[in-house]
C-alpha cells in the first residue's frame, strides 16, 4: 500500500512536469472545428447539446454537410465538455461573436484573438491535464491488478509503475494531450479502461453494480470515440490474465454483456446520426480519401508500411508531426521490400502471441492489446480518411509500453548487479529522452502558425501541410511586411501545387497573396482556377469580382491622381486647370459607371471627386454610402467618410469611421496618419501618439 501511494504520486508529478507547460498554449488545428468556431459550442443550452448529439461532429463547423471525411465523425462527449467550458468562461466572447447562425461570421478570423486573450485556453488545457492524469492513474491500477505479481522488493521494481510511467512520458501522446481536440482520445481510453477496471472488480467481488458502472463507462467511451469498441475483445483477454480465486467461467460472458449492450446502443445511435457506420465517400478528394487514386493492392501495401513507421515512432519518437497527409508518405506497392519486412514482423509477433497466450505471457498480452486496439485505426479494415496519425496509437501504445516496461522490469530485478544497475541507467536515459521530447514538443502546439511552420519541415511532402504553412506565412507577412515571409508563403503554396495541381486552398491562398502583392492579373488567374476546381465555391466567385474591380480600379487610379492634382491647382489659384482635370475625371468615371453601375472603385472615386474636387460633401457621402451598402468592408470608403466628418468638425463620426477603416485594414499607414491628425485636432495628444 505504501509503494502504491508513492507510485501514484510519481505518476501525478510526471504528468504535471511533462504537460504543465501546455497551460501556456492557445488553440490549434482542429480546436477551431470542435470549439472556437463550432456553432453548438458557442450556442450552448439544450439546443446546442441536442445539436452535438444529433449531428456529425464537424457539422457545427461546416454546416449540415455529410461525409466531410471518410466515415463521418461522431464524438459528442468531448464536445459537450467544450460547450460547458465555453458557456462558463466564454460569455464575453459569445457577445463579441454575435450571430453564430451565420457561418461566415462564425468563421471570422478576428475572433481568434478573443479566445487567445481569454482564460479559455488555460481552462481547456488544464482539463486535458486533469483527464490525462486520471487516465494514467487508472492505467496503473488496472496493470497492478493484472500484473501485480511483477513486484520486487524495491519501490521502483514494479511492472505496473514502469509501464505507466513510460505511457505518461511517451512523446507520441503529445497530440492527444497538448491539442485540446485530443480530449476525445483521452475520454475514449478513460471510459474503456474504467469499463475494464469495473469488469475486473466484478470478477473479484461479484457485485452487480460493477456491471452497471461498466455499462456507463463503455457508453461514455464510445460516445467519445468509436475505437473504444475494441474493448469487446480486450476485456475477455484481460480476464484471461486476471488470476484471482473468485473468477468463474461464466464471468467471461457476464462481464462482456454490458460492453455488448453499450456497443450495440452506440452503433444504433451512430447509424441514425450519420446514416451508417461507413457512409460512401462522395468528395473524391485525396486529402479526405488518401487512396482515391490507388489500387487496392497499393492501398494495403501503403497501410502495412505505415505500421512500420508507427513502430519506429513508438521506439524512437523523432521527428514528430501532426501531418501525415498525402504525399508525405508515398503510396507504395508490394514491390517495396520494407512492406515485406513489416509483413514478416507482424506474422512473427502474432505467432508468438498466440503460442504464448495459454501461458499468460506478459509480452503476448502487450502484443494482443496493441493489435486489438489498433485494428480500428490501422486503415486495414476500412479507410479512415487519412494515411496515419500519431494519435491513432494513443490507446494501442499501452501495449507497447507494457512490453517495454516488462523489459526494464526484468533488468531492474536481475540478481546480477551490473545488469540491474545497467537496466536502471538505461531506463533513466530513455525516460529523460522521452520526457524532454514531450516537454519541448508541447510548445509546437502553441497555435496554428507555430504548428504549421514547424511541422512543414518534417512533413515537407504533405500537400496539406504545405498549404497550411503557406497560409501561415501569408498571415505573418501581413503583419511584418518582410520579403522573407512573403517568399516563404509563395514557396510553400507553389510546393503544394507541385504535389497536387488541383489543391483548392492553395489556389485560393495564392489568389489572396498575389492580390495583396498587387499582382492583380496573377490573383485573378488563381481565383479562376479555384472556381474551375470547385464551381460552387462562393469565396472564389466573390474574389473574382473583387480582383476584376481592383484591375479596373488600377486603370481608374490615374483619375484619382488627377483629382488630387486638381485640388492642388485650386489651392494654388490655378482654377481653370483644376476645372479641366475635374471635368476629364468626371466624364471618365461617369462613363465607367454607366457601363458598370456597381463598380465600387469608380463609386468611391466619384465620392472623392465630389468631396475633394468640388467640395460637395453631401453628394460625396451619398457615393461612399452606396459603396458600403455593396461592400461593408471597403476600407477606403470608411476612411474618406471619416475625413469628411473631420473637416466638418464632427469628431465623433470621424473617429467611428476611421477606426472602422483601421479594423478592416490594420496595416494602412494613411488611415493611422488620419487618426493621428484627428486626435491632434480633438486635443487628445496621448491618443494621437498611438498612431505615430
Amino acid at each position: 500500500m505504501k509503494n502504491s501511494r508513492i507510485h501514484k504520486i510519481i505518476i501525478i508529478l510526471l504528468v504535471a512536469l511533462c504537460y504543465g507547460n501546455t497551460l501556456t498554449l492557445n488553440f490549434a488545428l482542429d480546436d477551431r472545428m470542435v470549439l472556437m468556431e463550432s456553432k453548438p459550442v458557442i450556442q450552448g443550452g439544450m439546443e446546442g447539446i441536442r445539436y452535438i448529439f444529433t449531428q456529425d461532429s464537424f457539422n457545427g463547423y461546416f454546416g449540415n454537410e455529410n461525409s466531410i471525411v471518410m466515415g463521418g465523425r461522431y464524438r459528442p462527449m468531448s464536445q459537450l465538455t467544450f460547450l460547458i467550458e465555453f458557456q462558463l468562461f466564454g460569455q464575453k466572447i459569445k457577445k463579441e461573436i454575435g450571430d453564430y447562425n451565420d457561418f461566415n461570421n462564425l468563421h471570422d478570423p478576428q475572433h481568434e484573438e478573443l479566445f487567445n486573450n481569454s482564460i479559455l485556453p488555460i481552462v481547456c488545457h488544464l482539463m486535458n491535464i486533469i483527464y490525462f492524469t486520471l487516465l494514467c492513474l487508472l492505467i496503473y491500477k488496472v496493470l497492478e491488478m493484472l500484473f501485480g505479481k511483477y513486484t520486487g522488493e524495491k519501490w521502483y521494481q514494479s511492472l505496473a509503475l514502469i509501464a505507466t510511467v513510460l505511457f505518461v512520458i511517451h512523446p507520441i501522446h503529445t497530440e492527444a494531450v497538448a491539442n485540446v481536440k485530443g480530449r476525445d482520445e483521452i475520454f475514449a481510453m478513460l471510459g474503456a479502461m474504467a469499463a475494464l477496471w469495473c469488469s475486473l472488480k466484478y470478477v473479484q467481488k461479484h457485485q452487480w453494480w460493477y456491471l452497471l458502472l461498466s455499462l456507463l463507462a463503455i457508453t461514455f467511451a464510445l460516445f467519445s470515440k468509436e475505437n473504444a469498441i475494441t474493448f469487446l475483445a480486450v476485456i475477455p483477454l484481460a480476464l484471461w490474465y486476471y488470476d484471482v480465486d473468485t473468477k468463474r467461467k461464466s464471468d467471461y460472458a457476464i462481464t462482456l454483456l454490458p460492453i455488448l449492450i453499450g456497443s450495440v446502443f452506440f452503433v444504433i445511435v451512430r447509424n441514425i446520426v450519420l446514416g451508417g457506420m461507413m457512409p460512401e465517400d462522395t468528395t473524391h478528394n485525396i486529402l479526405n480519401n488518401p487512396f482515391v487514386e490507388s489500387s487496392k493492392a497499393q492501398e494495403i501495401a501503403t497501410v502495412l508500411l505505415t505500421w512500420g513507421i508507427y513502430l519506429k515512432l513508438l521506439i524512437f519518437p523523432h521527428p514528430l508531426t501532426h501531418d501525415y497527409y498525402p504525399k508525405q508518405i508515398e503510396v507504395t506497392s508490394f514491390a517495396n521490400p520494407l512492406v515485406w519486412v513489416v509483413v514478416i514482423a507482424v506474422i512473427a509477433l502474432l505467432v508468438y502471441a498466440i503460442l504464448k497466450l495459454k501461458k499468460k505471457d506478459t509480452i503476448a498480452f502487450g502484443i494482443l492489446f496493441f493489435v486489438i486496439t489498433f485494428s480500428i485505426t490501422s486503415n486495414l479494415l476500412f479507410n479512415i480518411g487519412t494515411i496515419m496519425n500519431e494519435r491513432f496509437v494513443f490507446i494501442p501504445s499501452l501495449g507497447f509500453t507494457l512490453i517495454l516496461g516488462y523489459f526494464f522490469y526484468w533488468l531492474a530485478t536481475s540478481k546480477t548487479d551490473i545488469v540491474r544497475k545497467g537496466g536502471i541507467g538505461l531506463f533513466t536515459i530513455v525516460a529523460l529522452f522521452y520526457s524532454i521530447k514531450t516537454f519541448t514538443r508541447n510548445f509546437v502546439w502553441h497555435d496554428d502558425i507555430n504548428l504549421f511552420t514547424t511541422d512543414v519541415k518534417t512533413s515537407n511532402n504533405s500537400i496539406k501541410c504545405n498549404i497550411s504553412a503557406g497560409g501561415s506565412y501569408l498571415q505573418i507577412w501581413k503583419k511584418t511586411h518582410k520579403e522573407r515571409d512573403k517568399k516563404m508563403a509563395y514557396d510553400y503554396l507553389y510546393k503544394a501545387l507541385e504535389l497536387h495541381k488541383t489543391a483548392l486552398n492553395a489556389h485560393l491562398l495564392l489568389g489572396e497573396l498575389m492580390f495583396l502583392d498587387n499582382n492583380y492579373e496573377g490573383s485573378l488567374q488563381f481565383y479562376k482556377n479555384a472556381a474551375a476546381i470547385d464551381p460552387s465555391n462562393q469565396m472564389a466567385k466573390d474574389n473574382i469580382v473583387k480582383v476584376e474591380q481592383a484591375l479596373k480600379g488600377s486603370e481608374l487610379d490615374k483619375y484619382n491622381k488627377m483629382i488630387a492634382e486638381a485640388e492642388a491647382d485650386r489651392m494654388s489659384g490655378r482654377t481653370q486647370d483644376a476645372i479641366t482635370k475635374l471635368t476629364i475625371a468626371q466624364n471618365a468615371l461617369e462613363k465607367e459607371l454607366k457601363s458598370n453601375p456597381k463598380n465600387i472603385v469608380a463609386l468611391n472615386l466619384m465620392g472623392n471627386l465630389m468631396g475633394r474636387g468640388y467640395g460637395n460633401f453631401p453628394k460625396a457621402m451619398d457615393y461612399y454610402k452606396q459603396v458600403l451598402e455593396m461592400d461593408p468592408n471597403f476600407a477606403s470608403a470608411w476612411e474618406n467618410m471619416g475625413i469628411i466628418y473631420a473637416i466638418q468638425r464632427d469628431f465623433s463620426n470621424a473617429e467611428r469611421c476611421l477606426k472602422r477603416a483601421l479594423e478592416i485594414a490594420p496595416d494602412n499607414d494613411n488611415i493611422k496618419t488620419n487618426l493621428k491628425l484627428l486626435y491632434t485636432d480633438m486635443g487628445k495628444p496621448e491618443l494621437a501618439k498611438q498612431y505615430e
